[in-house]
């Protein structure tokens, strides 16, 4: 049986303490995207089974929740994507300050995402769309 994230019974007060903390937190907004049929480019790259991104980020939350080893120094659980625009840096070690720069080498490179060999335009509309999860 599994037992992970057990701990002691929380009391009334804490419950309640804790949904009022839960529900104080703002719901999350979608960003503001000018180009959408970038972002539609970019998501047909995105789904290329040449690039390998939905490989691991696939589903209703684009993760996989595997544990991988994608070049960048050990195994790491598969983030979802969703709200990755507010989530600089990138990288389990913050080296990429920004999207573009998690495709560079401290991103992985091809092992984390086959992207190497992506013309500048469809390199531009996935992140594009990536920009706009």
């Amino acid at each position: 049986m599994f037992r992970g994230m057990q701990g002691p019974k929380l009391h009334d007060a804490q419950v309640v303490a804790l949904e009022r903390l839960i529900n104080a937190i703002p719901a999350w907004k979608a960003p503001v995207v000018e180009d959408r049929t970038a972002v539609g480019r970019g998501r047909a790259v995105f789904e290329n089974a040449a690039v390998t991104c939905a490989t691991c980020h696939s589903g209703p939350r684009l993760t996989n929740n595997e544990t991988v080893d994608v070049g960048t120094g050990g195994e790491f659980q598969v983030p979802s994507l969703l709200g990755l625009s507010r989530r600089a840096p990138f990288m389990h070690n913050g080296c990429a300050p920004n999207l573009t720069d998690r495709f560079t080498d401290c991103g992985g490179g091809d092992a984390h995402g086959a992207v190497s060999q992506l013309a500048p335009a469809d390199f531009s509309d996935l992140i594009t769309y990536l920009g706009s999860l």
